[in-house]
């Protein structure tokens, strides 16, 4: 706890030459550790008020470090604590100097989401908004950017504490019920079933949304899979609009994974190109195929490539198998080279019957058509038009496990209310529900899942 109240110190910005450099200060002892490093009086500035100052060594104005534009805050700073920022000449030496030279003073360097940490701990915001922030810092998509906005303001703060008024409605009911009885008006058992089975469908509706609030976090984890030289990367490279991906005649030519990623209608689609899968001696090959299947098994979405042109394999056969169980768009690729197969036929003979199939051709011009009906057929089956700027979704499992939890406590309630059990008894129930309820917004969280939601921040935020 005493780490706590220490005065903590860091670079706020990547290292490495740029226009600017900030550093933070924060704690009780920011303003007067900052002064020694400073000679104009901290003390006197306005609060949130850029000044240009001269930072020099600790207690030598004569050694100049870089001109630099201090801030102080001494209210409503991000942390709830005073706070100072020093934004100096981007590169590495004279934000490192400056930071020395506060450490030197006085100040401990700050650990990973600390800023952060004390922002919670001092009550500015909740532990859906720090996540938030860092989904922001981490976002990789225009709708993953949104969705952690969302939560950084506190939107998905409000709707689980909207679902914790609803069980507070009934806990403190019974409550009152117990303690009053001849001055409240009890519910019917009919009434409080239908404000029971409400608390479950409020519960269940953001639960619900952990799959895509998911996918806008992580993007959606797409692997082209095929046989050697069947026109993966010049998938890849057509999806990328790039040219990414070394492409020959020589089947074999991608011996690692290539992952690169593209925005797919605000979403990020996480592209992987793997190693062509095949039984080979070589050593490498051998390693890429191992890694092109463990893609496979992980990924959300599997694009298996297929040579239309020639006969279907054993191989071709095998890599189906691999992707029987997964999500799968089948492409039916080289389709200029004269086919030997219709998509029906395709399908049947690689046992994939029920999955969605585009036709895509690699003319010598490496120009790859079928590109934008392969889009569409993502689009469609990841549902990514339904998805809303204005709402919000979960994004940690964490957030998932919670209301997991609750609504499994709001099916006992339900069974017990339906079973005659005495209301008095149910308020275990509730209480279970707000105690998970309440680890998602941080109210009931234990040190050890704030020390897990933190551990993920960079340092300097």
């Amino acid at each position: 706890m005493q780490r706590n109240y220490d005065t903590i110190a860091a670079i706020a910005t990547p290292i490495g030459v740029g226009g600017i450099a900030v550093l933070r200060v924060s704690g009780e002892r920011a303003i007067e550790i900052t002064q020694n490093i400073t000679p104009i009086k901290l003390h006197d500035l306005e609060s949130h008020k850029l000044t240009l100052a001269k930072i020099h060594r600790p207690n030598d104005e004569g050694d100049v470090i870089d001109e630099a534009l201090a801030a102080v805050m001494t209210a409503s700073s991000y942390t709830g604590e005073p706070t100072v920022e020093i934004s100096c000449h981007g590169g590495y030496m004279a934000a490192t100097a400056i930071l020395s030279a506060l450490i030197d003073c006085g100040a401990r360097l700050a650990e990973p989401g600390e800023f952060t940490r004390r922002a919670f701990i001092n009550g500015n915001i909740d532990l859906t908004r720090a996540e938030g922030i860092a989904g922001i810092i981490h976002a990789n998509s225009e709708l993953g950017l949104k969705n952690a906005v969302n939560s950084a303001i506190g939107i998905l703060h409000e709707r689980v504490n909207t679902i914790r008024a609803q069980a507070l409605e009934l806990a403190a009911h019974i409550a009152a019920i117990a303690d009053f009885p001849e001055e409240i008006d009890d519910m019917s058992d009919a009434e409080f079933i239908t404000k029971a089975k409400k608390l479950q469908n409020s519960i269940k509706s953001l639960q619900s949304s952990f799959k895509t609030g998911k996918m806008l976090r992580d993007g959606i984890g797409t692997v082209i899979v095929g046989k050697p030289n069947v026109g993966k990367s010049s998938l890849l490279n057509a999806l990328l609009r790039e040219e990414r991906a070394i492409v020959t005649n020589q089947a074999g030519t991608t011996r690692d994974t290539i992952e690169e990623f593209v925005n797919l209608r605000g979403v990020a689609l996480r592209l992987i190109d793997t190693a062509g899968i095949r039984e080979s001696s070589d050593m490498v090959e051998k390693i890429g195929v191992k890694r092109s299947i463990e893609n496979v098994e992980s990924a959300d979405l599997v694009l298996l490539v297929v040579d239309i042109s020639g006969e279907i394999t054993e191989e071709d056969l095998a890599i189906a198998q691999l992707c029987a169980e997964k999500n799968v768009i089948l492409i039916a690729n080289k389709s200029d080279l004269m086919p030997r197969y219709q998509p029906t036929e395709l399908r049947e003979r690689l046992k994939l019957t029920d999955v969605e199939i585009v036709t895509t051709a690699t003319p010598a011009n490496g120009e790859v058509s079928g590109v934008l009906e392969l889009e569409s057929a993502i689009e469609e089956k990841f549902k990514l038009g339904e998805i809303s700027n204005d709402s919000v979704y979960i994004f940690r499992e964490r957030h998932r496990d919670a209301l997991l939890r609750a609504a499994s406590a709001v099916e006992r309630l339900l069974d017990g209310a339906a079973n005659g059990i005495p209301r008095d008894l149910l308020s275990v129930d509730l209480e279970d529900v707000l105690t998970a309820l309440g680890e998602i917004v941080g109210t009931t969280v234990q040190e050890e899942i704030i020390d897990e939601v933190f551990a993920n921040f960079c340092v300097g935020k």
